[in-house]
């Protein structure tokens, strides 16, 4: 029998907008049409994939922390090919989650898809780790085997069963790129079930065989069909596409390193990295490319940024540079799997005349939500006397920048000279919030936050928290700030590296509240030796990769050596005892001044 004259899956209506799990009453049902429902933990890598507005829903498997495994067909439309990139309609990938009605697993968008030249398979980037463990490739399959097949599609009585649920397949043939199997007893592969695993368990571990490709979908909800055979594709002979289209390194594990960029007297700048490794220190810097010609020649006309600005899930730098005749430029250095970088891509630029670097106040995160960080400026204008405004540059996919648009503008704000800034998620609900902290000329001070909003910009900013002027925190000039989340509940919060005179220095937390105000800050850690406070760089991010941020210093020595020290943060917020790592003893690597960091 030629499976050309299969149904195949994707033809039948497969992937039909009625099979988003929601859109009618179903219930949880127990299996692929005959079979069981799937509970066993080791299967939590099969993943649910659902492209458009309720558009299509597929199966899938988790093949990497960063990847999963699908069917091409999923993504084709109107018969146009599938291409790598972007893909064409908004895709999310729900793994973990065996049961659909609980929050097990994660959630995640897909930033650009990868298909396969030949075969019907596309592999999914996510724009974040997930810490599911993935299904490993088996090998080849042989004539008269049992494997298992699963998927979350349509069972014998549920349209849009929410249970993974599998059953039992025998392989009758093995072709070059395909493996047609047969379902036992009542067992079939039904619609939603496009991209699912077949797998072999081999010590009670799955490895994957096939992707279901077509089936009859006999005894399948409303199919009046009987046969339950079915064709997957093969993924046996794949090592080397995975290999190819799923690069590894150091900026792709579940640590985040630091990266900076060094400026060269002669106007040239490396992007360089800080891999942290399994402790949250640093062994060393890595870098590639060095260039730019006289475009960073002076560093007090350079701003510098360390965000994920493409959404891939690795953080990115960002340079604005102005010349000497007042034009600007921004420049994205995207990082690579490896840690090192290619030739910035300049997006955004603009004559000289709009505007003054030294009137912004700058930070970055995602304002709109929309998976990739922009930049935001608190602009000072008439000399910053009480007539602010918050300026937005929205990210672009690519990771370059549209014009900047005005986020929030007022005019009797207050002294712009007063304020320091910082972004971060404060009520967690997705979108990057902006906060500063403003000192009052009666020594008070308080924290103000504009909520980000889908458009990009901001409402009116309220007080999240303010202080009397006889409590501590009265200096700006004593402060270095870093945002992040460093308790671990989902909200970013604020860190005070606080200066009370000569080398006494403490580290002081204000978390952030569900309803997007912050608590009185807490002191974690305080020195009377720590070294001179002008000569830290503070940095912020999870680098020991236990989803709490953490922090790290840059020290200049009075020898002009410099080294790298971590703060790893505890689950109530605060900090541990710092420790260093590297160490640039005698000076190799450059000067503490060449190295430009977040936030400078």
């Amino acid at each position: 029998m030629s499976s050309s004259f299969r149904r195949r899956a994707v033809q039948a209506g497969l992937l039909a907008a009625t099979l988003v799990a929601g859109l009618l009453n179903a219930s949880s049902v127990q299996a692929v049409t005959g079979g069981a429902a799937v509970t066993d933990a080791s299967y939590a890598f099969v993943a649910k994939v659902d492209v458009g507005s309720l558009e299509r829903s597929c199966s899938g498997s988790l093949v990497d922390p960063w990847w999963v495994l699908t069917a091409k067909s999923c993504f084709s439309f109107d018969g146009q090919p599938v291409v790598a990139g972007k893909p064409a309609k908004p895709t999310t990938v729900t793994v973990g989650r065996l049961d659909l009605t609980t929050s097990t697993g994660a959630v995640v968008p897909v930033f650009r898809i990868v298909p396969h030249a030949d075969r019907d398979l596309v592999l999914l980037r996510l724009s974040s780790r997930v810490d599911v463990t993935p299904v490993a490739l088996g090998a080849a399959p042989a004539v008269g085997e049992q494997l298992t097949g699963a998927g979350f599609g349509r069972t014998a009585t549920a349209w849009v069963p929410d249970q993974l649920h599998g059953g039992s397949f025998a392989v009758q043939s093995v072709g070059s790129s395909t493996v047609n199997i047969l379902g036992s007893g009542q067992t079939g592969i039904c619609r939603g079930d496009l991209g699912g695993p077949t797998v072999r368990v081999v010590a009670g571990k799955p490895q994957l065989v096939g992707v279901h490709y077509s089936s009859w979908q006999g005894g399948c909800f409303a199919e009046t069909e009987t046969r339950r055979d079915a064709v997957d594709t093969r993924v046996d002979d794949l090592g080397a596409w995975f290999a190819a289209s799923m690069p590894q390194g150091p900026a792709m594990d579940t640590k985040e390193d630091i990266n900076f960029l060094y400026t060269y007297d002669s106007g040239d700048a490396a992007p360089t990295t800080f891999p942290a490794n399994s402790t949250g220190g640093f062994p060393g810097p890595i870098g590639s490319w060095k260039g730019g010609g006289s475009a960073y020649y002076n560093r007090d006309r350079v701003k510098v940024f360390n965000d994920d600005f493409d959404g891939d899930g690795v953080k990115d730098l960002v340079v604005l540079s102005t010349r000497t005749d007042g034009s600007f430029a921004i420049d994205t250095f995207i990082t690579g799997a490896d840690g090192k970088y290619g030739a910035p891509l300049r997006s955004w630029t603009a004559p000289a005349g709009w505007g003054h670097l030294s009137s912004m106040k700058m930070t970055s995160g995602d304002f709109n939500g929309d998976g990739r960080a922009d930049l935001s400026a608190f602009y000072g204008y008439n000399s910053g006397n009480g007539d602010e405004a918050w300026i937005n540059w929205i990210a672009r996919p690519d990771g370059g920048f549209d014009s900047p648009i005005e986020a929030w503008r007022a005019s009797t704000f207050g002294n712009w000279n007063s304020v320091s800034v910082f972004s971060g998620d404060v009520n967690g609900d997705g979108r990057d919030d902006v906060s500063l902290f403003y000192a009052y000329a009666t020594g008070a001070m308080a924290l103000i936050t504009w909520p980000g909003q889908a458009d990009g910009k901001f409402p009116t900013g309220y007080t999240s928290w303010s202080t009397p002027a006889d409590k501590p925190f009265g200096s700006l000039a004593s402060m270095k700030l870093a945002d992040g989340d460093f308790n671990g509940d989902g909200r970013d919060d604020v860190a005070v590296l606080y200066n009370y005179g000569g080398t006494s220095t403490g580290l002081h937390t204000w978390t952030a509240k569900a309803d997007g105000n912050f608590n009185a800050p807490v002191a974690s850690w305080k020195s009377t030796s720590f070294g001179q406070f002008a000569s830290i760089k503070i940095v912020s991010g999870d680098y020991n990769g236990d989803k709490r941020d953490d922090l790290a210093f840059l020290y200049r020595y009075g020898d002009e050596s410099q080294g790298l020290h971590t703060f790893t943060s505890t689950e109530s917020g605060g900090f541990n005892v710092p420790f260093g790592s590297w160490l640039d003893r005698p000076r190799a690597f450059g000067w503490w001044s060449n190295m430009r960091m977040d936030g400078e």
